[in-house]
């Protein structure tokens, strides 16, 4: 039986970034893993290049479904997996040929293991490649309810709460991870069906569960950012979107009874959806409405629960300092702003 378990889902994904993602899997020195490569019903050629995958290497399996999207695949693949381990790798990212190597070593010998291994990573750009800080030091344990609660409360703020590690990548993201297979089946974690960051919600939920887990510091993972991207995409649906999201926070808050501090935290969250409703949807250069239509709309978004709220509650001495200057804009219903702003500083 293999030792980990690479689930790697594939929709209308560049051919190029394809074969770089499963020939970095291939590669990795350490060879007794279990690939799973996920054909999500792309209307291209994806499936036949994992079919070709397939025939030249027996550690692949390739599984074909109706498109469901990036949480139905990669469920597919957990039901899938028969390794003691499981890692995530997105079909356009690749990963460092020594990531296995580096962790079996890790865990290898070891009377106790986490449920879940953090790792770091890269950003790769067209023109660059960014090494990202660390958030922790190297091989942190976090185990108490109140630490595993804060690294919770970390997938919320980390980019607009003062201190929050704005240089690493996104501590939620579902890849960078390695599980323990059992934990997933046992606790019947899987990512969430929403439109929009399943990522995120699918981290709290395991973290909850969580007994132990390990942060390494070492950078395994590169994700390639590009400007057509998700994270810049004109978002139509994207007050529908931010709700389901919200809505799922929050019936998480009332369900496993979260703390105070925990509910402040996520009224930062709300703030930022406030921010990416700006940025996809309301002041994107693709919105066909006017600028008074816009600004109305999203008046009157803001208004609703429960971002009235988060803009009320929210204590600005709690922000950094780019942070604050975007909900004294926000207060102002001065949202053109934020995002003339933001686009000025990514250049």
């Amino acid at each position: 039986m293999a030792d980990i378990t690479v689930i790697v889902p594939f929709y209308k994904v560049p051919y190029e970034y394809m074969h770089q993602c499963i020939d970095s899997i291939l590669n990795q020195t350490y060879k007794n893993i279990e690939i799973i490569l996920v054909d999500d019903g792309s209307p291209d050629d994806c499936g036949k290049i994992c079919d070709e995958y397939r025939s030249k290497d027996q550690r692949i399996v390739v599984i074909h479904k109706e498109n469901g999207g990036l949480s139905d695949a990669r469920n597919a693949g957990i039901s899938a997996a028969t390794s003691e381990w499981v890692t995530f790798v997105d079909g356009d990212d690749w990963i460092e040929l020594d990531f296995f190597e580096d962790f079996i070593n890790r865990v290898k010998g070891k009377k106790e293991h986490a449920d879940i291994y953090f790792y770091s990573g890269y950003r790769n750009y067209s023109n660059k490649e960014e090494i990202k800080v660390p958030h922790f030091k190297n091989e942190t344990l976090f185990r108490s309810i109140e630490e595993l609660e804060d690294l919770q409360m970390r997938c919320f703020t980390t980019h607009i709460k003062k201190g929050g590690n704005v240089k690493g990548i996104t501590i939620s993201s579902g890849c960078m991870k390695i599980f323990r297979t059992d934990f997933l089946k046992s606790n019947n974690l899987f990512f969430p069906i929403v439109p929009y960051d399943e990522d995120s919600l699918f981290y709290l939920e395991f973290l909850e569960k969580a007994s132990l887990v390990q942060y390494i510091s070492k950078a395994v993972y590169h994700y390639r950012y590009t400007e057509g991207s998700i994270v810049n995409r004109y978002r139509p649906n994207a007050i529908v979107e931010q709700k389901i999201y919200l809505d799922y926070i929050f019936d998480f808050i009332k369900k496993y009874n979260k703390s105070q501090i925990f509910i402040n935290n996520a009224y930062m969250r709300v703030m930022t959806s406030m921010l990416l409703l700006i940025k996809h949807y309301f002041f994107h250069s693709e919105n066909p409405e006017s600028f008074f239509n816009r600004q109305k709309e999203c008046t009157l978004c803001f208004r609703q629960e429960p971002y009235s709220t988060a803009l009320r509650k929210i204590c600005i001495k709690e922000l950094r300092g780019n942070a604050r200057i975007k909900l004294i804009l926000l207060r102002l219903h001065m949202y053109s702003f934020i995002e003339y702003g933001r686009k000025i500083v990514s250049g």
